[in-house]
Order: structure tokens, then C-alpha cells, then sequence
């Protein structure tokens, strides 16, 4: 289904569109647009939320959208709790996201550097040293928390296990999350079918959004597309597909960018 796009950026149906409009095909993935069917997002507790599929924040696409709203001075957090259970001790971590050998180190840390943060402004928590009081004192001394890709239940797991559900949902800078770390942001989740996950489930995340679901790494595959109309039905919200190009910012209300379609 195209998309058209008026003056004010808000997109409509090819049904709703006027005669001076454009098709949103037309424009460059990273214009930021609305849904002109969502108004408002309901059960926002915190000021900024960015949703995406990849970590890689540093890439234009995504940096010109972002970069009002990260800035030299703040102070960021990364919370690596989305692992799978084959990660069973700190080395196996280590080999993931420890500096120098992780290998998923560089694409979260680094990215930053683009936004004029220096390394001595970013901490990692790590599950399997840091002592409960110390991860909440990493996260409540930043103003950027990053939630990262996996498994979206085990990170749960691991939130509550550690005690820390309560701040990170009444976090107040900006929550980035990707893929999982996306996912957890909602009151409730849904995940679709895959290799890692063979059936399909509703999950509890933090609550920090409520009133939407989304579809991470969104292709218009079979199975995700009967999640969505399985989630439409049963709960009677919206969902947002966001494709590996698109990324959502919940501002008090919900900008788009890139590739996403609206259940």
C-alpha cells in the first residue's frame, strides 16, 4: 500500500491522500513523519524513547533524526542483560561486550562517538560482576540508557532478577533500545515465531509504553504478519512495523523515520 505525506509530514492511506500530496516513495527513508491515525501515546512515563532494530546509531539515516536529542554532555549507559543462555559466566560475557575483545563492544560503544561523547562517558552494567547497588548507580547517573538486541525474555528475566525494573521504568533521560531492547520498552509484548523463539508468545515488559505493540526487523514475512493480526485481534491495539531501515521516537507523541507500516 503507498503512503502519501502532506506539508506538515503527517502520513496518510493512498484512499486519504489529496491531489497535493506526494507519495511518501517519493522522499528520503530518514524523513521523520506521523501516523495521522495515532494522536498521543498513552502510559508514557518517561520523557524520550527511541525505538530501533540495530545499534548502529552512528549511521546518517539515523543520526540526522537523533541528533537533537543526544549531546556531548550527556552520560550513557549500556545494559547488556539481552543475552542468551549460552552465555553461562563473565568470560562468556566478556567475549560479547568487554572492551578490546567483545564482539559486540565497538557497535555500542562507538557509535556514540559521533554525538561528541568520549569514551569516560559510557559505562557498561555487567550482569555477572557488578553488585546490585552498583548497576543502580550506573544507571541513575546517566541521561542515556541503552537496552540491547536478543532475547527480549531473558533480559526481563535478568531486569527483575537484579532488582531493577522500577528505575529503568521510571528512567528519566532518553531510553534507547534495538531489537529486544526495543521490544521491552511496552507494558506488553508479542514474539513472533522464529529460530530462537518456536512459538508465539505475549511477554511483560517494563511499561514505560503502552497502547501499541511493535514488529521488530519487519519484512512482510508470513509469520509475522499473522502475529500482527493475531495481536490486532486479541488486543485491539496498534502495531508498528518497523523495518531495518525505520526507527520510531515516542516524544509525547510518535515520530517515525525510515521504513515503518502502521497495523
Amino acid at each position: 500500500m503507498k503512503l502519501y505525506i502532506d506539508q506538515k509530514n503527517n502520513v496518510v492511506t493512498m484512499h486519504e491522500a489529496s491531489g497535493d500530496m506526494k507519495c511518501f516513495e517519493e522522499f528520503e527513508n530518514s524523513k521523520p513523519y506521523t501516523f495521522d491515525t495515532v494522536k498521543e501515546v498513552n502510559g508514557l512515563e518517561n520523557p524520550v524513547h527511541i525505538l530501533l532494530n540495530t545499534s548502529m546509531i552512528d549511521e546518517k539515516w539515523i543520526y540526522m533524526n537523533l541528533k537533537k536529542y543526544i549531546s556531548k554532555q550527556d552520560r550513557v549507559c549500556i545494559l547488556p542483560f539481552s543475552f542468551f543462555d549460552d552465555t553461562k559466566n563473565e568470560a562468556d560475557w566478556n567475549k560479547q561486550y568487554a572492551p578490546g575483545q567483545g564482539i559486540w563492544y565497538r557497535s555500542n560503544q562507538d557509535v556514540f562517538h559521533k554525538y561528541g561523547i568520549c569514551d569516560e562517558q559510557i559505562v557498561w552494567v555487567n550482569y555477572f560482576k557488578d553488585t546490585i547497588d552498583e548497576m543502580k548507580m550506573k544507571i541513575l547517573n546517566s541521561s542515556i540508557l541503552m537496552l540491547t538486541g536478543g532475547a527480549p525474555d531473558l533480559m526481563m528475566k535478568r531486569i527483575k532478577e537484579k532488582k531493577l525494573k522500577k528505575i529503568i521504568k521510571n528512567y528519566k533521560g532518553i531510553m534507547i533500545g534495538y531489537s529486544a531492547g526495543a521490544m521491552i520498552q511496552m507494558d506488553l509484548y508479542h514474539i513472533s515465531p522464529d529460530e530462537d523463539y518456536p512459538k508465539f508468545s505475549y511477554q511483560n515488559g517494563l511499561g514505560c509504553l503502552s497502547g501499541f505493540d511493535i514488529e521488530p526487523h519487519f519484512r512482510r514475512s508470513k509469520v509475522q504478519m499473522e502475529s500482527i493480526e493475531k495481536v490486532k485481534e486479541e488486543k485491539g491495539i496498534s502495531i508498528y512495523g518497523i523495518y531495518e531501515d525505520g526507527g520510531m521516537i515516542i516524544d509525547k507523541g510518535i515520530t517515525c523515520f525510515g521504513k515503518i507500516d502502521l497495523f
